[in-house]
């Protein structure tokens, strides 16, 4: 079984030093393209989660890549936001780097809009979040790790 184990765990280590090497080679052609630094600076990502039915779910972060120039200059800042319809749930993920939990306020306006706020001396962040469907609004529950943020909220 070991042997198994063992075999398995290197092809899947060499799969992904393949992997990173392509992306690390398309990444390289993709900053050289660039026009100017403003081009070159974006936020995106993914989550990688286990579902509950034991299956990886893979979630992008983003979308067309958001500038960090509006932080830079201590402007307001819309956080990048994803929403997920999940079954009975709605769950909301912003990207907050660089705040704690006691500097982020979330609202609900109404039974299918969030107020999303975060501030803290030469940084803050506002939006608006249009959710998918009605929620139950004293079902909110607001988690905050990492610099994510994340709201979960009970579908009416």
């Amino acid at each position: 079984m070991d042997e198994d184990w063992d075999e398995f765990y290197e092809r899947t280590r060499r799969l992904i030093d393949r992997i990173l090497s392509e992306f690390m080679k398309e990444f390289r052609d993709f900053l050289e393209s660039a026009e100017n630094d403003e081009e070159r600076r974006m936020v995106r990502g993914f989550v990688v989660e286990l579902g509950p039915d034991g299956q990886p779910k893979i979630y992008e972060l983003g979308g067309e890549g958001t500038s960090l120039e509006s932080s830079a200059r201590g402007e307001d800042e819309e956080p990048i936001v994803d929403i997920y319809d999940e079954g009975d749930f709605v769950r909301v993920v912003a990207e907050a780097p660089g705040f704690s939990e006691k500097d982020i306020h979330v609202v609900a306006m109404d039974s299918k809009r969030l107020f999303l706020e975060a501030f803290k001396p030469g940084k803050r962040f506002r939006r608006v979040v249009e959710l998918p469907t009605d929620v139950e609004a004293n079902s909110i529950n607001v988690s905050y790790r990492n610099g994510v943020l994340e709201i979960v909220a009970r579908k009416k």
